[in-house]
């Protein structure tokens, strides 16, 4: 006859194993605030040392009594089968352990609730050497000594999460450039997926006493974008509603300077068109169309918000991260019809501009644009000088700037060139010496912050009308820049 037998995971070897699920440093703090927007937060400190080596993220929930805490430090301590609360960010109960895990090797929680402090330790150093799942339970003396206690004492109710011995970024020569440098990442990635929440005033996040903006990613306070009727789907197994509410945003040439600089600053993020996925307003998945339509059939200007429940999680395969997810096939045909609908009126904004008729890949200082069966030269706006003069300009100067190239572009003497071309005389070029090429190129590489930035902007040189031909001399700059 069969039997039973229970086989407890080893420790050690599970928690281990987990640590490299995929989290990046940001997407672990972003779950961590997740517990925090839970728990009915309103402000969220973040706090770090890159000399004392910590991570503190101080929250004023609700908090939590010792049995509660205790819960929340086990593994799989909610069921993904459990009711949720509307508002819980919540998905598996694995977040905090597993999220911070993925980051550090100490993993200290500290709650007051109802004037009662409750804390508690898991160390995986612990863990390996008695190879079992034990917690550290804090008397009243050790949660008084934990770092940054008395920022929580100030509270009536309220959770202070805890990072330390961060193995990963220890490996690196240089500690506290990496540190610092994914403490950036990290509060750019936390103003852009909680947005909405900061837009609206529902929470406020510090960055070492240093409060946080948010990043709108469909530029809503500009006039230029057009928000477009809202529709709803549903998911009939479920009958779950999910909200879909399309923009059509500007293109460059009308965003502020700001605008333009989040644009630059959030390039590794990805915020083109496509669809904008939050779960309980959190946003958890941009800058993509998930396969719904060809690329071919995009244009450069929708962007979709779709809003889902957490009652659905698993018809989306939404990950432990909460950072991946697939459409479900119940709801491809509905958003697909609503997306080429979005995508035609973005199609019809950016084709009023014109066709562009260069024909290679170079940059041109000018582009030819065939309008109406008329044709019209406008400048290029995606000129390295172009750009970064609009990076470092005021709203002011740049309207004046931007009034000065319209100028230039209407006022151009069309007819005395193609009366001197007919006549056949020699129009003068005016050539830079190689010595002066350089020295604009330097100048250009000198305003980017970052030896990548440089590299990037020399790559795209090669394809500028005006520098296509100095071939030689990018070859120098970049030998110089390599060192």
């Amino acid at each position: 006859m069969s039997s039973f037998y229970e086989l407890v995971p080893d420790a050690s070897n599970l928690i281990e194993s987990q640590r490299s699920v995929g989290y990046t440093f940001e997407t672990a703090v972003a779950d961590i605030i997740d517990n925090s927007v839970s728990a009915a937060a309103t402000r969220i400190d973040i706090n770090f040392d890159s000399q004392k080596k910590y991570v503190s993220i101080l929250d004023d929930g609700k908090g939590m009594s010792e049995s509660e805490l205790l819960k929340a430090m086990k593994y799989g301590s909610k069921s993904i089968f459990d009711i949720r609360d509307q508002e819980d960010l919540g998905r598996f109960g694995l977040g905090l352990k597993m999220a911070s895990f993925s980051q550090c090797r100490k993993l200290t929680v500290v709650s007051i609730k109802e004037s009662e402090f409750a804390g508690a330790i898991w160390d995986l150093d612990v863990i390996k050497e008695k190879n079992a799942w034990i917690v550290q339970v804090l008397d009243d003396e050790e949660i008084k000594s934990t770092i940054n206690f008395s920022e929580l004492a100030l509270l009536n109710s309220g959770t202070i999460v805890i990072w330390e011995k961060f193995d990963k970024l220890e490996q690196s020569a240089n500690f506290c450039s990496n540190f610092e440098e994914v403490l950036e990442k990290t509060e750019n990635h936390l103003s852009l997926v909680f947005h909405r929440f900061l837009q609206e005033d529902q929470l406020r996040i510090f960055f070492n006493q240093r409060s946080i903006d948010f990043v709108d990613p469909f530029f809503v306070n500009n006039k230029a974008t057009q928000p477009k009727s809202s529709d709803v789907i549903f998911e009939t197994t479920r009958n779950a509603r999910v909200d879909v509410k399309p923009y059509i945003v500007p293109y460059q040439k009308r965003l502020t300077q700001k605008e333009r600089h989040i644009l630059k600053k959030y390039e590794h993020n990805k915020l083109g068109p496509g669809l904008y996925i939050y779960r309980n307003r959190r946003l958890i998945a941009w800058g993509k169309w998930f396969r719904l339509v060809r690329t071919n059939e995009l244009a450069n200007l929708a962007k979709i918000q779709i809003d889902i429940p957490n009652t659905i999680d698993d018809l989306w395969e939404i990950d432990v991260k909460k950072s991946q997810l697939n459409i479900p096939t119940s709801l491809r045909t509905q958003l697909r019809n609503i997306i080429m609908k979005s995508i035609g009126e973005s199609e019809r904004v950016y084709r009023y501009r014109g066709t562009k008729r260069n024909k290679d890949d170079l940059q041109y200082v000018f582009d030819r644009v065939e309008k109406d069966n008329k044709v019209a030269y406008y400048l290029n706006m995606d000129n390295p000088l172009i750009k970064q003069l609009q990076d470092n300009l005021s709203d002011v100067d740049i309207a004046i700037f931007t009034t000065l190239l319209k100028q230039i572009e209407e006022h151009l003497p069309l007819d005395s060139i193609q009366y001197d071309l007919a006549s056949n005389k020699e129009i003068k070029k005016n050539e830079d010496t190689d010595d002066e090429v350089y020295e604009e190129i330097m100048l250009l590489l000198k305003n980017q912050t970052t030896e990548k930035s440089k590299k990037v902007l020399l790559n795209s040189l090669k394809y500028s009308e005006v520098y296509s031909k100095k071939t030689a001399l990018l070859v120098r700059i970049e030998r110089e820049l390599n060192g």
